[in-house]
């Protein structure tokens, strides 16, 4: 069944999205242009606000970067296309990506006998791009353990869960924490407040369910369902 309001939303951000990026390539342009030509003549004050540019710039690519991620959980909310993929495939896929991150915080990152399940490729990518990104995002002053584990749920339903051992969250916030644009830590990681957001997105329209268990300083374990293939 096709959501028609999630396909509206999702055209909407994307004509936002493509609207946004031009004036934020310029602003980003023309303050490396003022930087290059200016540099060693700015006093201290008029280093700090070509600094702020640059960080207003970036924060704003962060921003629409997470848009894009929720503009694709709603149009495939919206289309409620099936087609299976391999969830260990994508898992590969994504420990490549972010192979950078990981080396640099010393994180373990593993998985096994992930199933295939009825979710595009792009989707599972997505999906636990964010999960695993935050989890190297919001890791505690031990090197980062990220585990991810499947079994069967239900009648032609898997449970997956993805464990680490971060800095968690108050029991009462896990709910809260897949609202768009919520952010319990506040601006102190970063970050545009999507990821959790799309996740629940791309879960719930496949049919499944996501939900997070976790305690300050005891890591975090988000489990969500999917049909399997």
């Amino acid at each position: 069944m096709i959501n028609t309001e999630n396909g509206q939303w999702a055209e909407f951000l994307d004509r936002l999205m493509h609207d946004l990026r031009e004036p934020l390539r310029s602003i980003g342009a023309f303050s490396e242009l003022l930087e290059e030509n200016e540099r060693g003549r700015l006093d201290a004050e008029g280093d700090r606000a070509l600094s702020e540019i640059r960080a207003g710039a970036s924060k704003m690519g962060t921003l629409l970067e997470g848009l894009s991620g929720y503009s694709m959980a709603l149009r495939e909310s919206a289309e409620s296309v099936v087609s299976a993929a391999s969830l260990q495939s994508a898992f590969k896929i994504v420990v490549s990506e972010l192979q950078d991150r990981i080396r640099a915080c010393d994180a373990t990152v593993t998985a096994m006998n992930l199933p295939v399940v009825n979710v595009p490729l792009e989707g599972l990518m997505l999906l636990l791009r964010n999960l695993i990104g935050n989890s190297l995002r919001f890791r505690s002053a031990a090197a980062p353990v990220i585990r991810i584990s499947a079994a069967p749920h239900a009648a032609g339903i898997w449970a997956i869960q993805v464990e680490d051992n971060g800095i968690g969250i108050a029991p009462e916030d896990c709910e809260a924490i897949f609202k768009p644009f919520m952010r319990v830590e506040g601006k102190k990681y970063g970050g545009a407040g999507l990821g959790l957001s799309i996740c629940k997105r791309i879960v719930e329209a496949h049919g499944g369910t996501i939900r997070m268990e976790s305690a300050p300083g005891q890591g975090s374990v988000c489990t969500f369902t999917l049909p399997e293939a």
